[in-house]
């Protein structure tokens, strides 16, 4: 442990105060007021630690249990309005017990304004073949390597999962809905704490700031670093995430879409290493923003994730009031520049290799830069400009979708609309089925009048609000958790009054958000940042049994060198996918290598077998190496015969997952007389088979071979 100093000067609002404080916070740094951040000496354990804030009329606002464990301090939240931030800092830290009493700062997430051009979807960052985004030309390689290096990925790997600590993600998206987290412990909806962890319905994750299971993105920022991370890929939707086949913990931590408290940050952080104890193979939390102020109980909360071993990627940050990029070795910002060893920092690269303007960069502190410019990812679905909306007859009545309603199409519903009072079971009448339902709010939850409406066979339900229009609140409605309901519109009170006062009538509800419009670009270390803790992923998969130092190491060893940001960061280099798992260079992916050879040493035009095929045509053939008998080739041949079409020689052979077959044939052997048997055929993991159309009666002889990639 460092030592500490006795005393230190400490600048609050412009005055200067001498305390025994670990840390400086200046007045120019954001924090909560009235609230700190505690850790007590390793001696006092957690009930001494809260007679020792008793003895000061206080208690922990929320204590921080399993970083505590982790680390042997007991450390939390201390809030009380009733004083000023200073004054709890004064008073807290001339107590013996305490080890380090600080602000709980206010970090902001690291996004630039983005160009707004929807119509670019290509993901340059991923493959770029020069090819322009946003009426940006790139440079032809200037990216991740990450079609070369999923050829060499696992097939079936053991599922990651990847913390973001965020504004939230919206996981109705249709990008990442079937990559989302899901907790088998928790049921969702029946407001329990079901997994006895202290949270209630935290089936997906959790909000931090509003202390729900309801993980809504309160911006965009979360749900677009989410797609980044882990998009599901090969849907014929949208996007594909660096890691698709992740699985994504949304850890909410900005209620505004902007803004994130130390507390709220190091609560989740509480949470993941909660999980990793208990068995979720969290391997890496995304941390797309900064501050200018360490806190000793930020740092020692990202130290419990190593413990645990959890890497944190975190974003360099955007630079200075007027875009331009700032040295870290010498303005800090945090959490990056924690000299910790499971932080991995990460500056911003544009489609030319060169280093973004705004990016923040340091020899020193800054590990390496991955593509953070005209970054194409999913936005939440309430970000499309679609409206919701209620036609009855000539009037058209605005409306919201509340989150997680079901919607409808680009036509609406058009039925007839009855009046069920408050939504209480007995307030529906038996013609509302296959029709709408008009609800007012009340007592009961949305989801409990939209379920009751559901079970009354209603197709759609309007629910207008009970007291007139607050023009503060902005707030969408929600339905809690992500689930099969029928379409609902939220409307004002003085709509549900006329609609009410208009009936019976027939009316159209319109709620349809194009999911294809879900998409966006955007700018920044944060958009830099998700294409690290994405790799992280990957190399998790690929080598499950690699140690924290190991997984890192493989990653910045490996970069591809770039040489204008030379000098700029600790590599000098762009994240290379590829180099993750191929560290070595020669086709062949280290963890199929060590399996079948136990080391590296093998080249790829060996023949470590000795049946005439090199080492790696038996990988690409998904062969084993080490085994003479092992070769891809046909498993069987039979004739079909048919009165109608003749007989057909069909051949047999087996296959394996991520690979794709062509049979093809020959009448001379000659090298370039080979033609295809068909369209080529996707490996399942059994045996398939390729019958030949041809005639056999018709041709005088043919050969055939089996090509695999």
């Amino acid at each position: 442990a460092s030592k500490m100093l006795p005393r230190q000067l400490i600048l609050i609002g412009g005055l200067c105060a001498l305390v025994p404080f670990q840390s400086v916070f200046c007045k120019e740094d954001a924090y909560v007021e009235g609230e700190v951040l505690i850790t007590f000496k390793p001696a006092i354990e957690a009930e001494g630690a809260k007679t020792s804030l008793g003895q000061h009329s206080m208690q922990f606002a929320e204590h921080f249990d399993a970083i505590s464990r982790q680390r042997g301090r007991a450390a939390g939240l201390v809030r009380n309005k009733a004083r000023t931030t200073a004054q709890l800092i004064a008073e807290l830290s001339a107590d013996s017990d305490v080890e380090a009493v600080e602000p709980n700062y206010i970090r902001h997430v690291s996004t630039v304004t983005p160009p707004n051009d929807p119509n670019f979807s290509k993901l340059w960052a991923l493959s770029n073949s020069g090819q322009s985004e946003n009426a940006v030309a790139g440079t032809s390689g200037a990216d991740t390597k990450f079609l070369a290096a999923w050829k060499l990925a696992k097939p079936d790997p053991n599922e990651v999962v990847i913390g973001v600590l965020d504004t939230g993600v919206d996981v109705t998206h249709q990008d990442l809905a079937g990559n989302i987290w899901v907790n088998p412990l928790e049921t969702a909806g029946n407001g329990v704490d079901d997994d006895g962890d202290g949270l209630v319905d935290d089936v997906n994750g959790y909000d931090f700031t509003g202390g729900t299971g309801v993980i809504t993105d309160s911006g965009f920022h979360g749900t677009h670093v989410a797609g980044t991370i882990a998009a599901v890929g090969k849907n014929g939707l949208g996007v594909i995430g660096v890691d698709y086949k992740a699985k994504i913990l949304p850890l909410k931590i900005s209620s505004d879409g902007d803004s994130i408290t130390s507390s709220a940050e190091i609560a989740a952080i509480n949470y993941a290493v909660k999980l990793k104890q208990r068995g979720v193979n969290i391997v890496a939390l995304n941390a797309s923003f900064g501050g200018g102020s360490s806190t000793t109980n930020e740092k020692n909360a990202i130290s419990a994730l190593n413990t645990a071993g959890i890497i944190l990627c975190a974003a360099a940050g955007n630079g200075d009031a007027n875009g331009a990029g700032i040295n870290n070795d010498t303005t800090p910002s945090y959490p990056a520049n924690y000299a910790l060893p499971n932080i991995i920092s990460v500056a911003a690269s544009d489609q030319t290799d060169t280093l973004a303007s705004f990016s923040n960069y340091g020899a020193t502190t800054v590990d390496l830069s991955a593509p953070g410019v005209n970054i194409y990812s999913t936005v939440p679905l309430t970000e499309i400009s679609v409206p919701a909306s209620l036609v009855i007859g000539s009037t058209t009545y605005a409306a919201q979708q509340p989150e997680f309603s079901g919607g409808t199409t680009t036509a609406g519903i058009t039925r007839s609309i009855y009046d069920c009072g408050s939504g209480n079971t007995s307030e529906f009448p038996t013609t509302v089925k296959g029709n709408i339902a008009l609800i007012k709010r009340g007592t009961l939850t949305f989801a409990q009048k939209t379920t009751n409406a559901m079970k009354a066979g209603a197709v759609a339900a309007i629910i207008y609000d009970n007291v007139a229009p607050d023009p503060t609140d902005t707030g969408v409605w929600t339905l809690g958790t992500n689930a099969a309901w029928i379409p609902v519109l939220q409307v004002t009170q003085t709509a549900g009054a006329a609609i009410q006062a208009g009936l019976p009538a027939t009316g159209t509800v319109i709620s349809y958000r194009d999911p294809s419009l879900a998409y966006a670009f955007l700018d920044g270390t944060s958009m830099a940042t998700p294409h690290v803790t994405g790799a992280v992923g990957f190399a998790a998969m690929n080598y499950p049994s690699d140690t924290v130092a190991q997984r890192i190491a493989r990653i910045l060893n490996h970069v591809t060198p770039v040489a204008s940001q030379a000098g700029k960061t600790v590599t000098g280099g762009r994240l290379n996918l590829l180099g993750i798992v191929d560290t070595d260079g020669d086709g062949m992916p280290d963890w199929w290598e060590t399996a079948h050879f136990g080391s590296l040493a093998q080249t790829a035009a060996g023949d470590f077998d000795g049946d005439g095929e090199s080492n790696l045509d038996e990988f690409l053939d998904a062969t084993d190496p080490a085994d003479p008998s092992a070769h891809l080739a046909f498993s069987g041949f039979q004739v079909s015969t048919s009165a109608e079409t003749g007989d057909h020689f069909v051949l047999s052979f087996p296959t394996v997952v991520d690979r794709t077959y062509t049979v093809q044939w020959s009448e001379t052997l000659a090298a370039d007389s080979w033609t295809s048997v068909g369209a080529a055929v996707a490996g399942t993991g059994a045996t398939v088979q390729v019958v030949d159309p041809a005639d056999r009666s018709t041709v005088p002889k043919r050969f055939y071979r089996l090509h695999a990639e």
